[in-house]
Protein backbone atom coordinates (compact mmCIF):
# COMPACT_ATOMS: atom_id res chain seq x y z
CA UNK A 1 0.00 0.00 0.00
CA UNK A 2 2.87 2.38 0.75
CA UNK A 3 4.18 1.90 -2.79
CA UNK A 4 0.87 2.90 -4.35
CA UNK A 5 0.42 5.80 -1.92
CA UNK A 6 3.68 7.26 -3.19
CA UNK A 7 2.55 6.72 -6.78
CA UNK A 8 -0.84 8.32 -6.17
CA UNK A 9 0.86 11.36 -4.65
CA UNK A 10 3.10 11.87 -7.67
CA UNK A 11 0.26 11.17 -10.13
CA UNK A 12 -1.75 13.90 -8.45
CA UNK A 13 1.21 16.23 -8.70
CA UNK A 14 1.49 15.64 -12.45
CA UNK A 15 -2.24 16.17 -12.99
CA UNK A 16 -2.30 19.41 -11.00
CA UNK A 17 0.98 20.75 -12.44
CA UNK A 18 -0.45 21.86 -15.83
CA UNK A 19 -3.00 24.00 -14.00
CA UNK A 20 -0.36 25.55 -11.74
CA UNK A 21 1.89 26.13 -14.74
CA UNK A 22 -0.54 28.78 -16.01
CA UNK A 23 0.49 30.98 -13.07
CA UNK A 24 4.21 30.73 -13.84
CA UNK A 25 6.10 33.64 -15.32
CA UNK A 26 9.17 33.45 -17.49
CA UNK A 27 11.29 34.15 -14.42
CA UNK A 28 9.93 31.24 -12.38
CA UNK A 29 12.20 28.69 -14.06
CA UNK A 30 15.63 28.59 -15.59
CA UNK A 31 15.67 30.06 -19.04
CA UNK A 32 16.16 27.05 -21.37
CA UNK A 33 18.82 28.92 -23.32
CA UNK A 34 20.85 29.81 -20.22
CA UNK A 35 23.29 27.55 -18.38
CA UNK A 36 23.60 27.41 -14.60
CA UNK A 37 26.87 29.31 -14.92
CA UNK A 38 25.16 32.16 -16.80
CA UNK A 39 22.20 32.22 -14.43
CA UNK A 40 24.38 32.41 -11.30
CA UNK A 41 27.08 34.78 -12.57
CA UNK A 42 24.92 36.86 -14.95
CA UNK A 43 27.80 36.57 -17.42
CA UNK A 44 26.78 35.65 -20.94
CA UNK A 45 28.96 33.10 -22.75
CA UNK A 46 30.93 34.69 -25.56
CA UNK A 47 31.86 31.57 -27.52
CA UNK A 48 30.91 27.96 -28.20
CA UNK A 49 34.25 26.41 -27.23
CA UNK A 50 32.90 24.63 -24.15
CA UNK A 51 29.39 23.36 -23.43
CA UNK A 52 28.65 21.14 -20.44
CA UNK A 53 25.40 19.31 -19.69
CA UNK A 54 24.42 16.66 -17.16
CA UNK A 55 21.79 14.36 -18.62
CA UNK A 56 19.84 12.68 -15.82
CA UNK A 57 16.83 10.40 -15.37
CA UNK A 58 15.60 9.10 -12.02
CA UNK A 59 12.44 7.16 -11.27
CA UNK A 60 10.57 5.03 -8.78
CA UNK A 61 9.94 1.63 -10.38
CA UNK A 62 7.30 -0.72 -9.04
CA UNK A 63 6.93 -4.32 -10.26
CA UNK A 64 3.24 -5.05 -10.82
CA UNK A 65 3.50 -8.70 -11.87
CA UNK A 66 6.15 -11.13 -13.01
CA UNK A 67 8.74 -8.62 -11.94
CA UNK A 68 10.78 -10.68 -9.53
CA UNK A 69 13.92 -9.67 -11.45
CA UNK A 70 13.96 -6.27 -9.75
CA UNK A 71 12.61 -4.80 -6.55
CA UNK A 72 10.40 -1.74 -6.24
CA UNK A 73 12.80 1.10 -5.57
CA UNK A 74 14.06 4.52 -6.56
CA UNK A 75 16.84 4.26 -9.12
CA UNK A 76 19.08 6.61 -11.06
CA UNK A 77 18.54 5.10 -14.51
CA UNK A 78 20.64 7.57 -16.43
CA UNK A 79 23.49 9.89 -15.46
CA UNK A 80 25.66 11.09 -18.33
CA UNK A 81 28.04 14.04 -18.51
CA UNK A 82 28.11 15.62 -21.96
CA UNK A 83 30.92 17.97 -22.98
CA UNK A 84 30.95 19.41 -26.49
CA UNK A 85 32.45 22.38 -28.25
CA UNK A 86 33.73 23.98 -31.42
CA UNK A 87 37.49 24.51 -31.52
CA UNK A 88 37.25 26.35 -34.83
CA UNK A 89 34.58 26.73 -37.47
CA UNK A 90 35.75 23.44 -38.95
CA UNK A 91 36.82 21.39 -35.90
CA UNK A 92 34.62 20.23 -33.01
CA UNK A 93 34.78 17.63 -30.24
CA UNK A 94 32.45 15.43 -28.18
CA UNK A 95 32.85 13.67 -24.85
CA UNK A 96 29.89 11.81 -23.33
CA UNK A 97 30.47 9.65 -20.26
CA UNK A 98 28.18 7.90 -17.79
CA UNK A 99 28.96 8.60 -14.15
CA UNK A 100 27.28 5.43 -12.88
CA UNK A 101 29.00 2.79 -15.03
CA UNK A 102 32.29 0.91 -14.89
CA UNK A 103 35.45 2.74 -15.90
CA UNK A 104 37.37 -0.47 -16.57
CA UNK A 105 38.76 -0.38 -20.14
CA UNK A 106 37.52 -2.99 -22.60
CA UNK A 107 40.20 -5.33 -23.88
CA UNK A 108 39.89 -4.61 -27.61
CA UNK A 109 39.30 -0.87 -27.95
CA UNK A 110 40.87 0.10 -24.57
CA UNK A 111 37.85 2.28 -23.80
CA UNK A 112 35.57 1.90 -20.78
CA UNK A 113 31.90 1.13 -21.34
CA UNK A 114 31.07 4.28 -19.37
CA UNK A 115 32.22 6.40 -22.33
CA UNK A 116 29.62 6.59 -25.08
CA UNK A 117 31.35 9.14 -27.26
CA UNK A 118 34.85 10.62 -27.31
CA UNK A 119 36.38 12.05 -30.44
CA UNK A 120 37.01 14.88 -32.85
CA UNK A 121 34.92 15.94 -35.82
CA UNK A 122 35.81 17.91 -38.94
CA UNK A 123 33.60 20.04 -41.20
CA UNK A 124 35.55 19.48 -44.39
CA UNK A 125 33.11 21.40 -46.59
CA UNK A 126 29.57 22.72 -45.96
CA UNK A 127 28.20 19.33 -47.10
CA UNK A 128 31.01 16.94 -46.08
CA UNK A 129 32.09 16.08 -42.53
CA UNK A 130 34.01 13.36 -40.67
CA UNK A 131 34.35 12.10 -37.10
CA UNK A 132 37.05 9.92 -35.49
CA UNK A 133 36.85 8.27 -32.08
CA UNK A 134 34.25 6.38 -30.07
CA UNK A 135 30.83 7.14 -31.52
CA UNK A 136 27.28 6.05 -32.22
CA UNK A 137 27.18 3.12 -34.62
CA UNK A 138 25.26 4.44 -37.63
CA UNK A 139 22.45 1.89 -37.58
CA UNK A 140 19.07 3.06 -38.82
CA UNK A 141 16.02 3.24 -36.59
CA UNK A 142 14.41 6.01 -34.57
CA UNK A 143 14.31 4.17 -31.25
CA UNK A 144 18.04 3.63 -31.61
CA UNK A 145 18.66 7.19 -32.87
CA UNK A 146 16.84 8.89 -29.97
CA UNK A 147 18.56 10.35 -26.93
CA UNK A 148 19.00 7.25 -24.69
CA UNK A 149 17.74 9.18 -21.66
CA UNK A 150 14.40 9.63 -23.43
CA UNK A 151 13.95 5.92 -24.18
CA UNK A 152 12.38 4.63 -20.99
CA UNK A 153 12.53 0.99 -22.08
CA UNK A 154 14.16 -0.41 -25.22
CA UNK A 155 13.05 -3.22 -27.48
CA UNK A 156 14.96 -6.51 -27.31
CA UNK A 157 17.36 -5.54 -30.11
CA UNK A 158 17.77 -2.06 -28.64
CA UNK A 159 18.63 -3.63 -25.28
CA UNK A 160 21.23 -6.06 -26.60
CA UNK A 161 22.87 -4.27 -29.53
CA UNK A 162 26.26 -2.60 -29.04
CA UNK A 163 25.54 1.06 -29.73
CA UNK A 164 28.92 2.77 -29.26
CA UNK A 165 32.08 1.67 -31.07
CA UNK A 166 35.49 3.12 -31.89
CA UNK A 167 36.07 4.06 -35.51
CA UNK A 168 35.63 6.73 -38.16
CA UNK A 169 32.70 7.95 -40.23
CA UNK A 170 32.11 10.21 -43.21
CA UNK A 171 28.90 12.17 -43.78
CA UNK A 172 27.86 13.72 -47.11
CA UNK A 173 24.71 15.79 -47.65
CA UNK A 174 24.35 15.23 -51.39
CA UNK A 175 21.14 17.30 -51.40
CA UNK A 176 19.84 19.78 -48.78
CA UNK A 177 17.48 17.08 -47.45
CA UNK A 178 19.36 13.80 -47.99
CA UNK A 179 22.47 12.42 -46.34
CA UNK A 180 24.73 9.42 -46.90
CA UNK A 181 26.94 8.20 -44.04
CA UNK A 182 29.72 5.62 -44.28
CA UNK A 183 31.31 4.23 -41.15
CA UNK A 184 34.11 1.81 -40.24
CA UNK A 185 34.35 0.70 -36.60
CA UNK A 186 35.54 -2.15 -34.44
CA UNK A 187 33.07 -5.01 -34.62
CA UNK A 188 33.01 -5.18 -30.81
CA UNK A 189 34.62 -3.63 -27.74
CA UNK A 190 36.26 -6.67 -26.18
CA UNK A 191 37.91 -9.87 -27.34
CA UNK A 192 35.66 -12.79 -28.25
CA UNK A 193 37.68 -15.28 -26.22
CA UNK A 194 36.75 -13.40 -23.05
CA UNK A 195 33.08 -14.39 -23.36
CA UNK A 196 31.90 -16.84 -20.72
CA UNK A 197 30.26 -19.26 -23.13
CA UNK A 198 32.21 -21.88 -25.07
CA UNK A 199 32.90 -20.81 -28.65
CA UNK A 200 31.56 -23.04 -31.46
CA UNK A 201 33.73 -25.76 -32.90
CA UNK A 202 36.04 -24.40 -35.59
CA UNK A 203 35.51 -20.78 -34.56
CA UNK A 204 38.50 -18.48 -34.83
CA UNK A 205 38.53 -14.81 -33.94
CA UNK A 206 38.73 -12.51 -36.95
CA UNK A 207 42.21 -11.05 -37.41
CA UNK A 208 40.60 -7.73 -38.32
CA UNK A 209 37.27 -7.58 -36.45
CA UNK A 210 35.77 -4.54 -38.16
CA UNK A 211 32.26 -3.42 -39.00
CA UNK A 212 31.13 -1.48 -42.06
CA UNK A 213 27.91 0.53 -42.21
CA UNK A 214 26.28 2.61 -44.92
CA UNK A 215 23.38 4.79 -43.84
CA UNK A 216 20.93 6.93 -45.81
CA UNK A 217 18.85 9.61 -44.09
CA UNK A 218 16.24 11.73 -45.82
CA UNK A 219 13.71 14.47 -45.10
CA UNK A 220 10.67 14.95 -47.35
CA UNK A 221 7.36 16.84 -47.55
CA UNK A 222 8.65 19.94 -45.77
CA UNK A 223 10.45 17.69 -43.25
CA UNK A 224 7.22 16.03 -42.14
CA UNK A 225 8.51 12.64 -43.37
CA UNK A 226 11.92 11.44 -42.21
CA UNK A 227 13.60 8.20 -43.25
CA UNK A 228 16.45 6.15 -41.79
CA UNK A 229 17.89 3.20 -43.69
CA UNK A 230 21.14 1.32 -43.11
CA UNK A 231 23.02 -1.88 -43.90
CA UNK A 232 25.89 -3.17 -41.78
CA UNK A 233 28.43 -5.96 -42.17
CA UNK A 234 30.51 -7.06 -39.18
CA UNK A 235 33.42 -9.53 -39.28
CA UNK A 236 32.92 -11.39 -36.02
CA UNK A 237 34.99 -14.50 -36.84
CA UNK A 238 37.33 -15.45 -39.65
CA UNK A 239 34.46 -17.17 -41.45
CA UNK A 240 31.50 -15.73 -39.55
CA UNK A 241 29.83 -12.43 -40.41
CA UNK A 242 26.89 -10.42 -39.10
CA UNK A 243 24.45 -8.77 -41.54
CA UNK A 244 22.18 -6.08 -40.11
CA UNK A 245 19.45 -4.22 -42.05
CA UNK A 246 17.38 -1.33 -40.69
CA UNK A 247 14.47 0.45 -42.40
CA UNK A 248 12.59 3.20 -40.58
CA UNK A 249 10.27 6.13 -41.18
CA UNK A 250 8.85 8.91 -39.02
CA UNK A 251 6.01 11.39 -39.48
CA UNK A 252 5.66 14.70 -37.65
CA UNK A 253 3.03 17.42 -37.79
CA UNK A 254 2.07 20.07 -35.27
CA UNK A 255 1.27 18.24 -32.01
CA UNK A 256 1.56 14.66 -33.31
CA UNK A 257 4.50 12.48 -34.33
CA UNK A 258 5.23 8.80 -34.73
CA UNK A 259 7.87 6.40 -36.03
CA UNK A 260 8.13 2.78 -37.08
CA UNK A 261 11.35 0.75 -37.20
CA UNK A 262 11.95 -2.53 -38.98
CA UNK A 263 15.18 -4.32 -38.02
CA UNK A 264 16.56 -7.62 -39.26
CA UNK A 265 19.82 -9.28 -38.23
CA UNK A 266 21.29 -12.44 -39.74
CA UNK A 267 24.20 -13.70 -37.65
CA UNK A 268 26.48 -16.55 -38.63
CA UNK A 269 27.67 -16.48 -35.04
CA UNK A 270 25.32 -15.10 -32.41
CA UNK A 271 26.30 -11.47 -31.70
CA UNK A 272 23.21 -10.10 -29.98
CA UNK A 273 23.28 -13.05 -27.61
CA UNK A 274 19.59 -13.71 -26.92
CA UNK A 275 19.68 -17.11 -28.61
CA UNK A 276 22.91 -17.95 -26.77
CA UNK A 277 21.20 -17.08 -23.47
CA UNK A 278 18.59 -19.74 -24.25
CA UNK A 279 21.21 -22.37 -25.07
CA UNK A 280 23.19 -21.14 -22.06
CA UNK A 281 20.76 -22.99 -19.82
CA UNK A 282 22.26 -26.25 -21.06
CA UNK A 283 24.62 -28.23 -18.81
CA UNK A 284 27.46 -27.05 -21.03
CA UNK A 285 26.72 -23.44 -22.14
CA UNK A 286 27.83 -22.57 -25.66
CA UNK A 287 27.57 -19.71 -28.11
CA UNK A 288 24.89 -20.26 -30.73
CA UNK A 289 25.50 -20.05 -34.47
CA UNK A 290 23.27 -19.00 -37.39
CA UNK A 291 20.84 -16.88 -35.41
CA UNK A 292 18.10 -14.70 -36.84
CA UNK A 293 16.51 -11.62 -35.23
CA UNK A 294 13.50 -9.64 -36.45
CA UNK A 295 12.03 -6.54 -34.79
CA UNK A 296 9.18 -4.09 -35.41
CA UNK A 297 9.02 -1.08 -33.07
CA UNK A 298 6.68 1.90 -33.14
CA UNK A 299 5.92 4.89 -30.91
CA UNK A 300 3.22 7.59 -31.16
CA UNK A 301 3.26 10.94 -29.33
CA UNK A 302 0.41 13.42 -29.02
CA UNK A 303 0.70 16.83 -27.34
CA UNK A 304 -2.75 17.31 -25.84
CA UNK A 305 -1.48 20.58 -24.32
CA UNK A 306 1.75 22.52 -25.00
CA UNK A 307 3.27 21.12 -21.80
CA UNK A 308 1.56 17.72 -21.71
CA UNK A 309 2.36 14.74 -23.95
CA UNK A 310 0.79 11.29 -24.03
CA UNK A 311 2.48 8.38 -25.78
CA UNK A 312 2.16 4.71 -26.58
CA UNK A 313 4.84 2.34 -27.81
CA UNK A 314 4.79 -1.25 -28.99
CA UNK A 315 7.16 -3.89 -30.31
CA UNK A 316 7.00 -7.32 -31.91
CA UNK A 317 10.22 -9.37 -32.02
CA UNK A 318 11.32 -12.89 -32.82
CA UNK A 319 14.47 -14.95 -32.21
CA UNK A 320 15.17 -17.93 -34.44
CA UNK A 321 17.90 -20.38 -35.39
CA UNK A 322 18.68 -20.75 -39.07
CA UNK A 323 19.80 -23.75 -41.10
CA UNK A 324 23.26 -24.90 -40.02
CA UNK A 325 22.82 -23.88 -36.39
CA UNK A 326 24.64 -25.74 -33.63
CA UNK A 327 21.39 -25.87 -31.63
CA UNK A 328 19.43 -29.13 -31.72
CA UNK A 329 16.75 -27.66 -34.02
CA UNK A 330 16.37 -24.76 -36.41
CA UNK A 331 13.28 -22.56 -36.22
CA UNK A 332 11.74 -19.99 -33.89
CA UNK A 333 12.75 -20.05 -30.22
CA UNK A 334 11.30 -16.83 -28.78
CA UNK A 335 8.63 -14.21 -29.50
CA UNK A 336 8.17 -11.06 -27.45
CA UNK A 337 5.44 -8.42 -27.42
CA UNK A 338 6.40 -5.16 -25.74
CA UNK A 339 3.97 -2.39 -24.84
CA UNK A 340 4.22 0.97 -23.09
CA UNK A 341 1.95 3.88 -22.37
CA UNK A 342 2.52 7.05 -20.43
CA UNK A 343 2.21 10.75 -19.89
CA UNK A 344 4.93 13.43 -19.84
CA UNK A 345 4.72 16.90 -18.34
CA UNK A 346 7.17 19.62 -19.48
CA UNK A 347 7.22 22.57 -17.03
CA UNK A 348 10.07 24.36 -18.85
CA UNK A 349 10.17 23.54 -22.53
CA UNK A 350 12.15 20.36 -23.29
CA UNK A 351 15.04 20.08 -20.84
CA UNK A 352 12.92 19.03 -17.83
CA UNK A 353 10.04 16.59 -17.77
CA UNK A 354 8.10 14.47 -15.30
CA UNK A 355 6.67 11.20 -16.51
CA UNK A 356 4.40 8.35 -15.53
CA UNK A 357 4.99 5.11 -17.44
CA UNK A 358 3.31 1.71 -17.57
CA UNK A 359 5.27 -0.95 -19.44
CA UNK A 360 5.16 -4.67 -19.96
CA UNK A 361 6.55 -7.43 -22.11
CA UNK A 362 5.04 -10.79 -22.95
CA UNK A 363 7.82 -13.30 -23.72
CA UNK A 364 6.73 -16.60 -25.23
CA UNK A 365 9.15 -19.49 -25.74
CA UNK A 366 8.52 -22.31 -28.17
CA UNK A 367 8.69 -25.98 -27.21
CA UNK A 368 12.23 -26.23 -28.61
CA UNK A 369 13.32 -23.41 -26.26
CA UNK A 370 11.57 -24.99 -23.30
CA UNK A 371 13.79 -28.06 -23.66
CA UNK A 372 16.53 -25.75 -22.31
CA UNK A 373 14.38 -24.96 -19.29
CA UNK A 374 12.97 -21.65 -20.52
CA UNK A 375 9.58 -20.51 -19.19
CA UNK A 376 7.21 -17.88 -20.52
CA UNK A 377 7.43 -14.49 -18.83
CA UNK A 378 5.17 -11.44 -18.53
CA UNK A 379 6.84 -8.73 -16.40
CA UNK A 380 4.93 -5.46 -15.91
CA UNK A 381 6.11 -2.25 -14.24
CA UNK A 382 4.83 1.14 -13.23
CA UNK A 383 7.40 3.94 -13.17
CA UNK A 384 7.22 7.54 -12.05
CA UNK A 385 10.18 9.80 -12.55
CA UNK A 386 11.82 12.87 -13.96
CA UNK A 387 14.28 13.57 -16.73
CA UNK A 388 16.42 16.69 -16.46
CA UNK A 389 19.06 17.81 -18.97
CA UNK A 390 20.94 20.20 -16.72
CA UNK A 391 22.76 22.94 -18.68
CA UNK A 392 25.82 23.44 -16.49
CA UNK A 393 27.93 25.67 -18.77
Amino acid sequence: MKTFSILYFFIGTIIVSPVMANFQTAQDTLHPEKSLYETITHIRKQNDFLNVKLNTRMAFHSAISGGDREQSAFRMDYLRLEVTGNVTERIYYKWMQHLNRSNKPNSLDNMPSSIDCLGVGFHITPTLSAFAGKQYADFGGFEYDADPAEVYSYSDIGDYITCFLVGINLSWWFTPTQEIRFQITDARSDKAEEHDEIQPEGYKTAKTPLGYTINWNGNFLDERLTTRCSFSLFHEGRKQNIYFLALAAAWEQENFNMYIDGLYSVEEIDKLGILSEISGNAEQPYRATHSDYFSLVSRLNYRIFPKLNIFVKGSYETVSARSGTNLPEQGKYRTSYGYQGGIEYFPMKENLRFYLLYRGRQIDYTDRAMTFGMKNEHPQYLSLGLLYKIPIY
